[in-house]
């Protein structure tokens, strides 16, 4: 196997150093790139080595020179419980455990996988790594790309993975190569942004370890067998609710943690075990990868969590006993060994949304003798609890019916956590916003005679019998362009036809309730932008929307539910109440993907110093399938970053036609 050609180029961009053209083999050993091949300025900056990916998860120094972390992945469609596993589900736990068996929940089901893992090969590197990814899309008949979620992609814009904004999907039977810088420390994740592949089990973790982790003294083990992801799955592919069926609700019919589960009370499959040593601290990271409409409610039993980063950034300490997260989210959290040794269960239960189904995940937490096999440890000789015998909740986090900044409660919002890094940005948190942006989200009933009409060939989801439903931001449903925007900017030649937002709606919307084109917003390279996130839902509801934005990260400053008074005027309401309930004294956290409380708002800020188009989305799989979705385009065009001359490119091809083009 070779690292090819384009390899060296693109890491040299990466890493500052002047373009050279030369190639080498990937070995089992650490390769230096030998002096005499390189050219100009390269000179005088220290060898780059490139080194399997697998030998990037180490410990962190700041004086260990950054290293080129490659990998190579097939997207295949796959089996749960397939041939691989061949006797497992008939009781032969050895065939469990060969290396292509994909668990899942015990029950067979079609899915997509990576490399025949699920989740995905984890990347865990170090702080200002080069991570290089290989991706064959072994798949037949289908696209893909993969978001690298958490990674802003400063300098390399077009490697964000969203198919038709940053980069052409990636056709079947091809290769294309990720490359970017990880500056990001943090918990991060990567999935598929194409389709319904994240649902079916395109989903990995990316880890990128600080040397300098300002809660460094808190915990004894950051170990990489401790990401705890947690994902939704069902009996069947997905696309069985694309759009969805009559007969039958879309419906999550597990919770996994790290890939493994069990449908109901079945025991044949084994589940995930986290081994901890008495009286150790360690640091879990935990990956919310759900891609239905549960969020997921962490507790582990008889143990406490002490929260001390979300989604990346650093976070004042803050000890609870129940977590809850949305799709997208992540947390870290340090536990402490500290109770009678013996196995503990990890508890993930599919609340909000899915009460009703009454689903839950279990993991065990272990203090097992290191000398007892994991293996042996998968299999739990006692029962998990009974799904109505509930732990008690004590203080929880990011429940979405909470009062923010009300101190000595036992309920914590996302947006009472505080940022715990170098300094307070005191500009941005003072700053008059340069713009404001208001947008509201909401699914919508569809009409019916339109979209069963000649002039309905859109996006939709049926919920059941004739109810069917479309996602929308400021009553626009998005619509993907015909051609990556970043990459082919010379084919925008008409701002006025290609796109729409709430100030500007073609001609086509008029007498419609709701309006469904390529959804995109522009602000200036440099503004202070304040992005005010609010639910439009009519009833009150269990049920809310996670925002993720791409390339960048913000702070919140106002989170809550809107009072009474204000359901008939929100939009109104918001914009005259720029007020916030945050004190003064408050350091507000950093996230990129926060929950929106039902019939709530969230304030945001950010600078916009990240040129290029950016997705603004729920990240809830099905709403940014039927439309819940903008761009933000930050910048002029040219001032934005250029794709290498050899990107792929891609878009409509129409031959002309007399008498009709």
């Amino acid at each position: 196997m070779r690292i090819i050609l384009l390899l060296v180029v693109i890491t040299s961009r990466l890493l500052n150093i002047a373009e050279a053209y030369f190639g080498f083999p990937l070995i089992t050993k650490p390769k230096e790139i030998w002096s005499e091949l390189l050219m100009g300025s390269i000179h005088q900056r220290p060898e780059a080595q490139v080194f399997p990916g697998e030998q990037c998860d180490r410990s962190c120094s700041s004086r260990e020179p950054p290293r080129i972390c490659y990998y190579k992945w097939s997207l295949e469609s796959y089996a749960s419980m397939g041939s691989a596993c061949w006797d497992c589900m008939r009781g032969n736990r050895t065939h469990c455990f060969h290396p292509q068996c994909i668990t899942g929940n015990g029950m067979e089901r079609g899915m997509v996988s990576i490399n025949r893992k699920m989740p995905g090969p984890p990347i865990i590197v170090c702080r200002n790594d080069t991570i290089v990814v290989d991706v064959s899309n072994d798949m037949e008949g289908l696209s893909s790309a993969i978001h690298w979620h958490g990674f802003h992609q400063r300098e390399t814009p077009w490697m964000d993975g969203v198919p038709m904004v940053t980069q052409c999907p990636i056709p079947p039977g091809t290769t294309f190569r990720y490359a970017f810088k990880a500056r990001e420390a943090g918990t991060q994740w990567y999935h598929s942004h194409s389709g319904y592949q994240k649902a079916n089990g395109h989903i990995g973790a990316a880890v990128v370890r600080n040397p300098n982790d300002i809660n460094r003294a808190l915990y004894d083990f950051d170990l990489s067998e401790h990401v705890l992801m947690i994902s939704d799955w069902t009996l069947d592919s997905v696309e069985r609710w694309v759009p969805g069926l009559q007969s039958s609700q879309m419906q999550v019919d597990s919770v996994l943690v790290n890939g493994r589960g069990r449908y109901k009370r079945i025991d044949y499959v084994p589940l995930t075990v986290f081994r901890v040593q008495p009286g150790k601290r360690y640091r879990f990271r935990l990956i919310s990868a759900g891609s239905q409409y549960c969020p997921f409610r962490l507790q582990i039993e008889k143990h406490r969590m002490m929260v001390i980063s979300t989604d990346g950034g650093a976070v004042k300490p803050h000890v609870v006993d129940t977590l809850i997260s949305v799709s997208g989210e992540r947390y870290d959290f340090v536990l402490h060994a500290n109770q009678t040794e013996g196995n503990y269960w990890v508890r993930v239960r599919g609340i909000a949304f899915c009460n009703k189904m009454r689903i839950e995940g279990f993991a065990v937490l272990s203090y097992a003798d290191p000398s007892i096999p994991t293996e042996d440890l998968m299999y739990p000789v006692d029962d998990p609890p009974n799904y109505d015998d509930v732990f008690p909740l004590g203080i929880t986090l990011n429940r979405h019916t909470a009062r923010c900044y009300t101190p000595y409660d036992n309920d914590t919002c996302a947006a009472d956590l505080e940022t715990h890094e170098v300094h307070r940005d005191e500009e941005l948190i003072a700053a008059e916003p340069d713009q404001r942006l208001y947008v509201g989200f909401d699914v919508i009933e569809s009409n019916n005679s339109l979209l069963f009409s000649q002039q309905g060939f859109v996006h939709f989801s049926t919920v059941r019998k004739a109810f069917n439903v479309i996602g929308v931001t400021n009553n626009i449903s998005f619509t993907w362009p015909s051609f990556p925007l970043l990459i082919q900017p010379e084919l925008i030649t008409n701002e006025n036809r290609q796109f729409c937002n709430d100030t500007h709606l073609p001609a086509s919307c008029n007498g419609y309730s709701i309006c469904i084109c390529t959804h995109k917003v522009k602000v200036n390279l440099g503004d202070v932008v304040e992005v005010v996130l609010f639910d439009t839902a009519l009833y009150r509801q269990d049920f809310y929307h996670p925002y993720h934005i791409h390339g960048y990260r913000f702070i919140i400053t106002d989170m809550g539910r809107l009072p009474e008074e204000a359901l008939d005027r929100r939009l109104d309401y918001l914009r005259e109440n720029k007020f916030t309930h945050k004190p003064n004294s408050h350091n507000p956290p950093y996230k990129d993907t926060i929950s929106i409380p039902n019939q709530g708002f969230v304030r945001t800020r950010f600078r916009a110093n990240n040129p290029g188009f950016w997705l603004i989305h729920c990240h809830f799989e099905w709403h940014l399938g039927t439309g819940m979705g903008l761009v933000l385009q930050v910048g002029e065009l040219n001032q934005l970053p250029k794709a290498p001359a050899d990107f792929p490119r891609c878009g409509n091809f129409k031959t002309k036609l007399s008498g009709l083009d």
